[in-house]
């Protein structure tokens, strides 16, 4: 999602809605808790019922303790609760823990290794941990071993039932993930309907079980994973409707008629949420129904106008439909709600640079220049820089903007576009219809120019 909003198949708004249907260990309710919640709750909930009982009073001691940086008098009070209250994790385990609350994260695994080597040895907290700091940081293949290593030890645990269960929930939603990484299904729906054993009221695995259903495209699977959709809406109300969710998954099954389907449903019978008409329009846009989705961003801009997503989207519309001032505006308004946003930083450079005013176009260099300050190596902005300088008669500055984008990685539709205009212009016929020719069968998201790429391509 770089120049043409369609790098990775979906708008702002749709990463939006994706964010909420995904697994992510950050978000999971029985996750490690963020930094900065230094308290007994945060640091041995997951352990005991009432962390704040005047039993587990040495806990509040200790982080007090830690709170000062006394981190020798905050591991003796530890050391003290845990004598009182063997079900307590052991020291070393908290000790880590309460650099992880704290937001010290270079102290997380050093603290491990001494709670390993010290008291920890048996434990599977330890494992657990580092796991998931090793999948939150894309190492997945030590993720995996790792939730190996602790898997073998949650099953000959018994000191705390409470303590055991968290585990093998953390165990089973990393074990989902990898398995949703490496794009194995079946190991995936295995490990999330073991997590929902264990937690069957959690709406963040009934969403991802709904996902993987809908991987193995089969009509009795895609019932199932609707129905896992209803059920995760029914236990958290701001995830999207579970026609928007079916319908994004038929979509990326290449099931567009179904997909339009789902989402006509979801407007009709949530036409005022604002999830479901950023969908709705998005997937109006991406069909080509220019009319219709203006109809439905109006009501996205009266209902969610304080979303750059919407304006965004409306932006994108406008530009497709020619009228390059309203897209401005629009996109000046993204602008104004997320001043960095490199994607509408990118569109308002590509807008202002058809325009035939001189002095648009001299903005238009501006915002190109600005993205590429702080999007350095994306593609996509390196390759809009170049178009834009090329279009302004830099012809020097833009081959190095357009050198940077080559080397950056894969470019979107739009990107790729960009640049088979930059070859044509050198005469390059060949590499040109390649580009335009491999854009074209990208159908993962919106392609602004798809109609000007195919009357050039029918001419090359």
């Amino acid at each position: 999602m770089q120049a043409s909003l369609s790098r990775s198949g979906y708008l702002v708004a749709l990463l939006i809605i994706s964010s909420l249907a995904q697994l992510a260990v950050a978000q999971a309710p029985d996750a490690p808790a963020p930094a900065g919640r230094l308290t007994a709750e945060a640091l041995i909930g997951d352990s005991v019922s009432n962390a704040d009982d005047a039993r587990y009073s040495a806990v509040g001691e200790a982080i007090q303790r830690f709170r000062n940086r006394d981190q020798i008098g905050a591991r003796a009070f530890l050391e003290q609760a845990v004598q009182k209250n063997p079900k307590l994790p052991p020291v070393g385990v908290l000790m880590a823990k309460l650099q992880l609350l704290a937001g010290n994260s270079k102290g997380v695994r050093p603290a491990l290794e001494q709670a390993v080597q010290e008291d920890s040895g048996d434990d599977p907290e330890p494992f657990l941990m580092l796991a998931e700091d090793a999948l939150s940081g894309q190492r997945t293949i030590e993720a995996d071993a790792l939730f190996d290593k602790a898997v073998a030890l949650i099953e000959s645990y018994n000191a705390n039932a409470k303590r055991k269960r968290q585990f093998q929930i953390r165990a089973y939603r990393g074990s989902a993930i990898i398995a949703q990484r490496r794009k194995n299904w079946e190991k995936a729906e295995a490990d999330l309907r073991k997590w929902l054993e264990q937690d069957p009221d959690n709406a963040s695995a009934h969403q991802n079980l709904g996902n993987v259903l809908f991987k193995y495209q089969d009509d009795a699977k895609d019932r199932e994973g609707f129905d896992e959709f209803k059920t995760a809406k029914e236990l958290n109300k701001s995830l999207p409707s579970p026609y928007v969710s079916a319908a994004l998954l038929y979509s990326s099954n290449g099931k567009t008629a179904r997909a339009m389907e789902a989402f006509e449903q979801a407007f009709r019978e949530s036409g005022s949420d604002k999830t479901t008409l950023i969908a709705y329009a998005q997937a109006l846009v991406k069909a080509g129904q220019l009319d219709k989705a203006e109809s439905i961003l109006q009501k996205a801009r009266g209902a969610a106008g304080e979303s750059e997503s919407v304006w965004l989207l409306s932006g994108v519309a406008a530009r497709m439909q020619g009228d390059l001032k309203k897209a401005e505006q629009h996109l000046m308004q993204a602008l104004a709600l997320t001043p960095s946003n490199r994607d509408v930083l990118n569109q308002l450079a590509l807008t202002l640079i058809e325009s035939s005013d001189e002095a648009d176009k001299r903005r238009a260099v501006q915002f190109a220049t600005l993205n590429r300050q702080v999007n350095t190596n994306n593609p996509d902005v390196n390759v809009t820089l170049a178009w834009v300088l090329y279009q302004t008669g830099d012809a020097r500055n833009a081959t190095r903007a357009l050198q940077q984008g080559l080397q950056g990685g894969a470019l979107s539709p739009d990107g790729s576009f960009l640049l088979a205009k930059v070859l044509l212009a050198r005469d390059d016929k060949v590499n040109a219809k390649r580009l335009i020719e491999s854009a074209l069968k990208n159908d993962q998201g919106i392609f602004i120019k798809r109609s000007e790429a195919e009357k050039i391509l029918g001419t090359l």
